[in-house]
């Protein structure tokens, strides 16, 4: 695994938590000098982790339901030099909230987070990729995109919309050494969820809906993502890879 992406630079938005910060961690290790980025210093903290580790890592704190953050992230890559070549879209907005109780709160910040920034991201590094000839683009979409809950009708939404503008990209963009996958992450054990999950009978529930009879952990998701920025996946374009046990099912 060490060295498989040496002189690679790999931005992971979201990265401070979860299967972002997994999917940091994973890259990093292979030798990516690897851009920590969240909305809060949470990243600076990871940042500094990884570095300690022997690991090349620096971090940026952006806030993504502001519409000029993608293009600032931009210029503040290009000053010091780190425009990457790989690009993990991990960081998401997830409101629950059933259709009856949606709140135009709800609306702005999934829409801006999930679907808009995505497409400024896309719009900030994708012609750095271009330019190059090289490219790895990795979408964190969900496995709510084909078996939503009643409470996340939105969130669902906006990955699905997500996912379709991947998939054209990969389609339509006609680069031969640029690539733009989705993972699909299933119910896996992270902060965010941790709360419901310990909500009676919640976790039980889960695990009926999965084949596998398991909650996964970010770390499924890693491995996935790393092969998909070595030559190794070279040749997986427009997929969209479920890691969720068969709960898609």
């Amino acid at each position: 695994m060490a060295g498989q992406l040496t002189g690679r630079v790999a931005l992971v938005t979201g990265a401070a938590r979860g299967i972002g910060l997994a999917i940091a961690t994973r890259l990093a290790e292979a030798g990516a000098e690897t851009i920590i980025h969240d909305r809060d210093a949470q990243a600076a903290t990871i940042a500094r982790s990884l570095s300690a580790a022997g690991w090349s890592a620096s971090s940026l704190i952006h806030d993504l339901a502001v519409p000029s953050a993608p293009s600032a992230m931009l210029a503040e890559l290009r000053l010091a030099g780190r425009e990457p070549d790989i690009l993990v879209l991990c960081a998401s907005a997830e409101i629950r909230e059933t259709w009856e109780a949606l709140s135009e709160d709800a609306l702005r910040v999934q829409s801006e987070v999930n679907l808009h920034a995505t497409a400024r991201l896309l719009q900030a590094f994708l012609p750095v990729m271009v330019g190059r000839g090289f490219g790895r683009v990795i979408a964190i979409g969900s496995v709510q995109e084909v078996r939503g809950n009643a409470d996340c009708l939105y969130y669902a939404a906006t990955k699905a919309a997500q996912t379709s503008m991947i998939l054209t990209l990969a389609r339509t963009l006609r680069t031969p050494d640029i690539t733009l996958n989705v993972i699909q992450p299933g119910a896996i054990r992270t902060e965010r969820n941790q709360a419901i999950l310990q909500q009676p009978g919640r976790e039980a529930l889960a695990r009926e809906r999965i084949p596998l009879g398991r909650l996964g952990s970010p770390g499924d998701c890693a491995g996935l993502a790393l092969l998909l920025c070595t030559p190794d996946g070279a040749y997986l374009n427009g997929a969209e890879i479920a890691v969720d046990g068969g709960m898609r099912l």
